[in-house]
């Protein structure tokens, strides 16, 4: 794929600056089951000739070098920081927070979304060690990458529900779930249900979770992908097809929802300076009554939480808090 003329225009910026061409995978626009590789849950909705559908280690393939092609080379060319010391207790690192609007004209024509896709971004740089105020890289590794989406409901406190649809552990294992120079790699379907405060309706993303880690490469790192999917017809998802009104265990799960998107990308590098690189990424729309322009204003300071939030998380599980 080409770089959009818009980026070749522009003058100031050296050609090797130039951003990459942006993949079909990363995006806030839904994928469908028919693009996923094979899985008997899904034979309804994919492809009666296994060769229509992607195999599963170039699907994962792609998914992971396209989000950290994204992550490492796009969005540093065009990121726009708007404040670079923000703090958030019990972290002692400081957040750097950036935003960018990748147009519509330049995304993949069949990944695009109206008004074009904005992202937003933290950074931060974290002592590797296992005393308060930071984490060590097991600790990192363990959090992010290990039960990502599980961990996300424990130390989110808006996250009250992380329903695990399906997965590919199976052909993943048999694997030894290594693709290419990508280990401990895994691939899930979760819907993931928010808390939201009266009187907006729950929001529920449903996502599809690409993760893995990469000790082949120097600097060391670990990615998660969560990607928007569109699984409203399968039997197995609990809020997407509204089973969740019959079928849900708690009042909270029960109640009216509103199917938001959002695609998301977490890294994490261990630099040759000891400390650890904590970079992520996400464009989303919550749908429902709440106008873009609204949602944006609150997208920053929510992404920054998280930072003291599995600070917290961590400290707690260090000292027996949890």
């Amino acid at each position: 794929m080409a770089v959009p003329t818009t980026d070749l225009r522009r003058k100031s910026i050296p050609v090797e600056a130039q951003p990459p061409p942006l993949g079909p995978h990363v995006r806030l626009h839904q994928m469908s089951a028919s693009q996923l590789p094979m899985h008997p849950d899904l034979d309804p909705y994919q492809s009666t000739s296994k060769t229509a559908q992607p195999s599963l280690s170039s699907f994962v393939s792609s998914v992971l070098v396209e989000a950290d092609t994204f992550v490492t080379r796009y969005l540093p060319t065009v990121i726009k920081v708007r404040s670079s010391n923000k703090t958030v207790p019990p972290s002692n690192a400081t957040v750097q927070l950036s935003d960018y609007t990748i147009p519509a004209q330049e995304l993949p024509a069949e990944a695009r979304v109206s008004g074009g896709e904005p992202w937003f971004t933290r950074s931060s740089l974290h002592e590797n060690d296992k005393k308060a105020g930071t984490a060590d890289w097991d600790e990192f590794e363990g959090a992010l990458l290990d039960k990502h989406s599980e961990h996300e409901m424990d130390y989110t406190p808006d996250v009250f529900d992380a329903h695990h649809v399906l997965g590919w552990s199976e052909q993943l294992e048999a694997m030894g779930r290594k693709v290419d120079d990508w280990e401990k790699v895994d691939m899930d379907v979760y819907e993931m249900a928010h808390k939201m405060p009266p009187p907006l309706a729950n929001r529920v993303f449903s996502v599809l979770v690409v993760k893995a880690k990469n000790t082949t490469r120097r600097p060391p790192s670990l990615i998660v992908v969560q990607i928007p999917l569109e699984i409203a017809k399968l039997p197995l998802a609990l809020y997407a097809n509204g089973r969740h009104k019959q079928d849900g265990d708690t009042a909270q799960k029960k109640k009216d929802i509103t199917m938001g998107v959002y695609v998301s990308i977490e890294r994490c590098e261990l630099q040759s300076s000891g400390r650890t690189k904590w970079t992520m990424a996400t464009a989303s729309d919550a749908k429902g009554n709440l106008p873009i322009w609204l949602q944006k204003t609150g997208i920053p300071g929510a992404i920054a939480k998280d930072v003291g939030f599995v600070i917290d998380w961590l400290q707690k599980k260090r000292t027996g808090g949890l």
